[in-house]
Protein backbone atom coordinates (compact mmCIF):
# COMPACT_ATOMS: atom_id res chain seq x y z
CA UNK A 1 0.00 0.00 0.00
CA UNK A 2 1.16 3.55 -0.61
CA UNK A 3 1.14 5.69 1.57
CA UNK A 4 2.05 10.03 0.92
CA UNK A 5 4.30 10.62 3.05
CA UNK A 6 3.93 12.50 6.58
CA UNK A 7 0.39 12.75 5.66
CA UNK A 8 -0.77 9.27 5.54
CA UNK A 9 -0.76 6.58 8.68
CA UNK A 10 -1.34 3.05 9.60
CA UNK A 11 -3.78 2.46 12.49
CA UNK A 12 -2.28 0.69 15.41
CA UNK A 13 -5.15 -0.64 16.54
CA UNK A 14 -7.04 -1.78 13.24
CA UNK A 15 -4.61 -1.44 11.00
CA UNK A 16 -6.40 0.69 8.23
CA UNK A 17 -5.10 3.60 6.44
CA UNK A 18 -4.98 7.04 7.98
CA UNK A 19 -5.88 8.78 5.38
CA UNK A 20 -5.18 12.29 6.20
CA UNK A 21 -3.81 13.99 9.41
CA UNK A 22 -6.86 15.32 10.34
CA UNK A 23 -8.24 11.57 10.89
CA UNK A 24 -5.43 10.66 13.09
CA UNK A 25 -4.75 10.75 16.83
CA UNK A 26 -1.67 10.54 18.43
CA UNK A 27 -1.97 8.52 22.20
CA UNK A 28 0.42 6.99 24.90
CA UNK A 29 -0.06 6.22 28.45
CA UNK A 30 0.86 8.09 31.33
CA UNK A 31 0.06 6.91 34.38
CA UNK A 32 2.82 9.04 36.40
CA UNK A 33 4.34 5.69 38.08
CA UNK A 34 6.23 5.32 34.93
CA UNK A 35 8.13 6.47 32.17
CA UNK A 36 5.36 7.80 29.39
CA UNK A 37 5.35 4.68 27.06
CA UNK A 38 1.99 2.80 24.57
CA UNK A 39 2.62 5.23 22.25
CA UNK A 40 0.11 4.70 19.25
CA UNK A 41 -1.16 6.64 15.88
CA UNK A 42 -4.91 5.97 15.98
CA UNK A 43 -7.79 7.03 14.08
CA UNK A 44 -9.91 10.34 15.66
CA UNK A 45 -13.14 9.32 16.75
CA UNK A 46 -15.14 10.28 13.73
CA UNK A 47 -12.58 8.36 11.61
CA UNK A 48 -12.44 5.88 13.73
CA UNK A 49 -16.42 5.08 14.17
CA UNK A 50 -16.89 4.71 10.77
CA UNK A 51 -14.19 1.97 10.31
CA UNK A 52 -15.38 -0.05 13.04
CA UNK A 53 -18.54 -0.23 13.26
CA UNK A 54 -19.30 2.05 16.12
CA UNK A 55 -16.09 1.18 18.32
CA UNK A 56 -13.00 3.68 18.40
CA UNK A 57 -9.68 2.79 17.93
CA UNK A 58 -8.57 4.38 20.76
CA UNK A 59 -6.95 2.83 24.10
CA UNK A 60 -10.07 1.91 26.48
CA UNK A 61 -11.08 4.85 28.57
CA UNK A 62 -8.75 5.96 31.47
CA UNK A 63 -7.22 8.78 33.34
CA UNK A 64 -3.81 7.33 32.45
CA UNK A 65 -4.17 8.01 28.75
CA UNK A 66 -2.85 11.81 27.34
CA UNK A 67 -3.53 12.24 23.41
CA UNK A 68 -3.88 14.66 20.82
CA UNK A 69 -4.55 14.96 17.59
CA UNK A 70 -1.95 14.03 14.47
CA UNK A 71 -2.42 16.96 12.82
CA UNK A 72 -0.52 18.92 15.48
CA UNK A 73 2.18 16.19 16.30
CA UNK A 74 3.31 15.97 12.71
CA UNK A 75 4.35 19.98 13.00
CA UNK A 76 7.67 20.95 14.54
CA UNK A 77 5.91 21.88 17.33
CA UNK A 78 4.94 18.71 18.12
CA UNK A 79 8.33 17.26 17.37
CA UNK A 80 9.67 20.00 20.20
CA UNK A 81 7.42 18.34 22.59
CA UNK A 82 8.12 15.01 21.98
CA UNK A 83 11.87 15.77 21.96
CA UNK A 84 11.46 17.92 25.38
CA UNK A 85 10.25 14.27 26.56
CA UNK A 86 13.44 12.80 25.52
CA UNK A 87 15.29 15.65 27.43
CA UNK A 88 13.14 15.63 30.59
CA UNK A 89 13.73 11.68 30.69
CA UNK A 90 9.71 11.08 30.93
CA UNK A 91 9.49 8.40 28.03
CA UNK A 92 11.74 5.19 26.98
CA UNK A 93 13.84 6.99 24.38
CA UNK A 94 13.14 3.66 21.89
CA UNK A 95 9.57 4.51 21.66
CA UNK A 96 10.27 8.49 21.55
CA UNK A 97 12.57 7.71 18.83
CA UNK A 98 9.94 5.03 16.67
CA UNK A 99 7.15 7.68 17.54
CA UNK A 100 9.69 10.71 15.70
CA UNK A 101 10.76 8.66 12.77
CA UNK A 102 6.67 7.65 11.94
CA UNK A 103 5.50 11.33 12.21
CA UNK A 104 8.55 13.22 10.90
CA UNK A 105 11.41 11.10 8.38
CA UNK A 106 9.29 10.75 4.81
CA UNK A 107 9.23 7.52 3.72
CA UNK A 108 9.26 5.97 6.96
CA UNK A 109 6.09 4.54 8.19
CA UNK A 110 5.75 3.12 4.60
CA UNK A 111 9.03 0.91 4.93
CA UNK A 112 8.59 0.24 8.91
CA UNK A 113 6.48 -2.52 8.22
CA UNK A 114 9.41 -3.96 6.05
CA UNK A 115 12.10 -3.18 7.71
CA UNK A 116 12.99 -6.18 10.28
CA UNK A 117 12.64 -8.50 7.40
CA UNK A 118 14.73 -6.56 5.45
CA UNK A 119 17.05 -6.29 7.75
CA UNK A 120 17.44 -10.30 8.45
CA UNK A 121 17.04 -10.54 4.87
CA UNK A 122 20.51 -9.07 4.48
CA UNK A 123 18.91 -6.18 2.24
CA UNK A 124 19.88 -3.55 4.54
CA UNK A 125 22.77 -3.74 6.89
CA UNK A 126 21.03 -2.25 9.70
CA UNK A 127 17.98 -0.93 10.52
CA UNK A 128 18.05 2.82 9.62
CA UNK A 129 16.57 5.81 8.46
CA UNK A 130 18.25 7.11 5.28
CA UNK A 131 15.57 7.83 2.93
CA UNK A 132 17.70 5.73 0.22
CA UNK A 133 17.52 2.88 2.07
CA UNK A 134 13.71 3.50 2.96
CA UNK A 135 13.08 3.91 -0.53
CA UNK A 136 14.90 0.91 -1.43
CA UNK A 137 12.89 -1.63 1.52
CA UNK A 138 9.88 -0.06 0.03
CA UNK A 139 10.24 -0.78 -3.75
CA UNK A 140 11.49 -4.48 -2.91
CA UNK A 141 8.84 -5.34 -0.27
CA UNK A 142 5.91 -3.76 -1.16
CA UNK A 143 4.89 -5.95 -3.95
CA UNK A 144 5.42 -9.07 -1.82
CA UNK A 145 3.22 -8.45 0.95
CA UNK A 146 -0.19 -11.30 0.24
Amino acid sequence: MKLSPLEQFICDECGELIEKLEDGWLEWIDDCKNPIHGFRIVHASGASLRRTGGKNCYYPESSDISDMHLDFFSTIDGLAILLSFFERNLGTPKELAEIIRRLHIPHYEEARRYLERASSDGFIDNIDSSQADLKRVIEEYDNDMT
